[in-house]
């Protein structure tokens, strides 16, 4: 491919970010057991990378000097990283000490690079570079990744289930709609989307029907309506959403930290009523599949109606225990500590 002499600033940072994201969508058919039992092959570069590198080393090297381009350019990795991660195995969610471990390890991997670029004279000189800063990045994230699996899940790691395929997928909005069994005259405003996906697609057909629609999704889009934040960490509120749907997220997550992670199901219980309490006098929360350990509970407590809906497919998945879908109505204003679910 021939390249331009010079780049200005905005083409090198393009051309720097599209290089990223071809490293993962070479890497699109591996799971996270290649990476933890098979890491070698994730350590290797495209000839076409090199030439670019070497080509523009000097600007390149200049780019990662800047602290701003630096830290935007760290902060691109990461979100890369997680999306990787979180495609592969939904139930995986890195917490803010494990944040904390990916940024310190792309900062060192930033600055080795600007190193090998500074000191490479030859293209044999970066290539032999890089595939010693590649092998020690990457045996690096093995080592993140496998203590987040084995401080989750203790014992083999051989057979540790974050490690297997649990990819998560974004529907229509007519299909989410239709299987939370809502029609339009049951979106009251606002409208929070827990686990909008990257797309945020049934916010924005929301928005674009004229409802105040906002996506939570700790890989949401950078859009305006949309935050990026885990849902733990999420300040939603009292009394301020008229409608909160998750469909296939939240009861999704919590149902998985029930059977596997009693610890972690504490959390997902208190956030539940979290979100009840969110909810506007008449609001509903909506969400798939259901919970019948929580529900068994809430349909005690005063002040909450509860209406359930079985998806049809159940009968085929095996799995009608959960398979339908929730209305939870608040039908008054009901403060988080006056329920508690045992």
């Amino acid at each position: 491919m021939n390249m331009p002499s010079q780049l200005n600033i905005s083409e090198l940072e393009a051309l720097i970010l599209r290089s990223i994201d071809q490293r993962y969508q070479i890497q699109a058919t591996r799971n996270l057991a290649d990476y933890i039992f098979s890491n070698h092959l994730f350590q290797s570069f495209p000839p076409e990378f090199l030439d670019f590198s070497f080509q523009y080393r000097r600007e390149i090297a200049g780019y990662l000097a800047d602290e701003q381009h630096l830290a935007a350019l760290r902060e691109y990795c990461i979100r890369s990283t997680k999306a990787y991660t979180y495609q592969r195995n939904q139930f995986i969610n890195f917490t803010q000490f494990y944040d904390e471990l990916l940024s310190a390890q792309y900062l060192d991997f930033l600055s080795q690079l600007r190193v090998a670029l500074e000191q490479s004279d030859t293209i044999e000189a970066l290539a032999k570079a890089y595939s010693t800063v590649l092998q020690r990045h990457h045996q690096r994230l093995r080592l993140i990744l496998s203590s987040y699996c084995l401080t989750y899940q203790p014992g083999d790691l051989q057979e540790n289930s974050l490690l297997k395929t649990v990819p998560c997928a974004e529907y229509s909005p007519q299909f989410q709609a239709r299987l939370l069994g809502l029609d339009e005259t049951e979106w009251l405003d606002p409208i929070l989307d827990i686990g909008c996906g990257q797309s945020g697609k049934l916010v924005k057909y929301l928005s674009e029907k004229g409802y105040t629609a906002i996506g939570l999704d700790r890989l949401g889009p950078p859009l305006p309506n949309f935050i990026q934040q885990n849902w733990f960490e999420f300040d939603y509120g009292v009394g301020q959403w008229g409608t909160i749907i998750a469909h296939q997220s939240f009861s999704t997550h919590f149902i998985h930290a029930h059977l596997h992670h009693p610890g972690n199901a504490e959390e997902f219980a208190k956030l539940y009523m979290r979100i009840l309490s969110a909810l506007r006098r008449g609001g509903t929360f909506c969400y798939a599949p259901g919970l019948p350990f929580v529900e068994h509970h809430l349909e005690k407590v005063a002040g909450y109606s509860i209406s359930k809906t079985v998806i049809e497919a159940d009968q085929i998945l095996g799995i009608g225990e959960v398979f339908y879908s929730v209305k939870v109505r608040s039908l008054s204003l009901v403060k988080e500590s006056r329920v508690r679910l045992q």
